[in-house]
């Protein structure tokens, strides 16, 4: 059931619920609709509306940046029913946890095959052995030829399928009330939770968040009260409500060890260098991306695999590496052919389709041609078509230092609904930079050895005394709500509950304590899934 507080009258009592779950971005909709189907009461909060709207938008674009500026905070979220799904390119790749992740890969596996099942990405292994094995073709010799490097295979959604509103969001609707344009503004604690966050966040007698307080668009108040809170508003916001929540505990909820906003991180990525002549060729044709399909029947489009060049274990180690990738990019010309294709597609993603169709109606015709080429590709040979005109390039993501010297903290402006500001400090060190060189450099020496020819690398990439032009944020927010199993260092415990309050428990990339260079998404819906089982076996006891 969909409830939109900007157009219906505020009800004037508590609205109850088994669960609470603030925030209908991908952590949120994976879990909601996990406890939905299990048969509990859910309630869901979401900022936004169906539509991105530019007064919520703006509420996010007026964070407060320090530092380097991280573009990711500014632009890259969304305040919609669906959140960044709306928006991402629908890749999915299995991080491995470091050290500092007090949950093992093997326990999350499980959950990582059922998040691959509700994205429906096919189940072909990410390791490039496998891979290849389950295609049935030989490891292309451009990869068996690379010393130091372990290759893996990421997974991208076709575009009907990457708006998670309109597949998840449309079975959570059916079995739980979704409340639209509803600002979360304060986790109220109840008498209990001051005790808990002043003093030692392992009383016998923990706090609980005794109601979550919206305000609607025309300034009334609402209170909802759960058995279980979720905070699943992304790694930004999660932070600023944390923070904002004083009228108990002076320096927030889960604060008392004041680690919430430390260790924010992200990726920095780069476009190190682009591919011509032969070096252009030989991807082209060896590493082309891969499409699979459910059956040939299969009109929402096939799954999409590309290559990931991450620097292994042993080669960080000798060359002092952050976790490290380089992946292929591929570029068409716009406003033509297959750009025009993908920008239609996108339409469709973002439900603007008709807004693309006015834009490119002279386009579309000529369009069509390209369009076909990629459909018989991928159905006739498995691979991606390419035009003659695309550019080839060599993306590197890099993860930052753990932990990150970045923070988020709240500043002394206020948003419309009375919430302070987020100020985000992101921090690039020189260790992360140098990475990205050695890689570089490492690189190089495997393409001069092997004879390949073209690869053209962007200034500064193997010079130290250059800036490297182009580094940027890959808008993927990690930490600031850090799992850990010591309370003095992390937000969160294993169980993603926060520390000193019971019933309250954070889903999304604002738990990851470091950063591998993989994607995040398909671990943090991993983790959204696992903590909702732990919460529906809680209310069944």
């Amino acid at each position: 059931m969909e409830i939109d507080l900007a157009t219906v009258e505020a009800p004037g009592e508590a609205i109850r619920a088994q669960v609470c779950v603030i925030g209908a971005g991908i952590a949120g909709l994976a879990l909601a609709r996990r406890l939905a189907l299990g048969g509990a009461d859910v309630v869901v909060l979401e900022a936004g509306g169906r539509c991105l709207e530019a007064e919520g938008q703006e509420i996010f674009a007026s964070a407060e940046l320090k530092g380097q500026a991280n573009l990711g905070t500014t632009e890259g979220r969304f305040r919609v029913f669906g959140g960044s799904s709306l928006r991402w390119g629908g890749q999915v790749l299995a991080m491995g946890g470091g050290a500092a992740w007090p949950v093992r890969p093997a326990e999350l596996a499980p959950f990582v095959e059922e998040a691959e099942r509700l994205l429906e990405v096919g189940r072909h292994p990410f390791d490039t052995a496998g891979f290849f094995a389950a295609i049935g073709a030989p490891v292309p010799p451009l990869l068996a030829g690379l010393n130091g490097v372990e290759a893996r295979v990421s997974k991208w959604m076709a575009f009907p399928r990457r708006n998670l509103a309109a597949s998840l969001g449309r079975e959570l609707l059916d079995r739980a009330r979704v409340y639209l344009h509803a600002q979360v503004v304060e986790l109220q604690l109840g008498s209990g939770g001051h005790r808990a966050e002043e003093g030692n966040s392992q009383a016998s007698h923990p706090g609980r968040v005794a109601s979550v307080v919206v305000k609607t668009p025309a300034g009334a108040l609402v209170r909802f009260e759960a058995q279980e809170v979720v905070l699943a508003a992304g790694t930004v916001e999660t932070v600023r409500l944390l923070l904002a929540s004083r009228s108990v505990a002076q320096a927030g909820v889960g604060n008392a060890q004041d680690q919430v906003g430390r260790n924010f991180h992200d990726h920095l990525t780069l476009p190190a260098a682009t591919l011509t002549g032969e070096a252009r060729e030989r991807v082209a044709s060896e590493l082309r991306p891969w499409v699979f399909f459910a059956g040939w029947s299969d009109m929402r489009g096939g799954t999409l695999h590309s290559v990931k060049l991450e620097a292994s274990t042993e080669l960080r180690k000798r060359l002092g590496l952050n976790p490290i990738l380089a992946h292929i990019a591929i570029e068409e010309p716009p406003g033509r052919g297959v750009a025009v294709v993908r920008e239609m597609l996108t339409a469709l993603q973002r439900g603007e389709i008709g807004r693309a169709l006015a834009a490119h109606a002279l386009k579309v015709p000529g369009a069509m041609v390209d369009g076909a080429r990629l459909v018989l590709g991928a159905k006739l040979q498995n691979r991606r078509f390419l035009s003659r005109k695309a550019v080839l390039s060599l993306q590197f993501n890099v993860a930052q230092d753990a932990p990150s010297r970045s923070r988020i903290t709240l500043g002394d402006s206020l948003d419309p609904f009375g919430v302070p500001q987020a100020v985000v400090d992101w921090r690039v060190t020189s260790q992360e930079v140098g990475s990205i060189r050695r890689y570089a450099a490492h690189l190089q020496e495997q393409f001069q050895a092997m004879g390949l020819t073209g690869v053209q690398w962007a200034k500064g990439v193997l010079a130290d005394d250059e800036p490297l032009d182009g580094l940027e944020d890959a808008r993927h927010a990690m930490g600031g709500a850090c799992m850990g199993e010591d309370p003095r260092g992390s937000v969160v415990d294993a169980q993603m509950r926060v520390h000193g309050v019971e019933n309250l428990s954070i889903a999304g990339a604002a738990t990851f304590p470091d950063g591998s260079p993989q994607l995040p998404t398909l671990t943090m819906m991993a983790l959204a899934l696992r903590l909702a089982d732990r919460i529906q076996t809680g209310l069944a006891g």
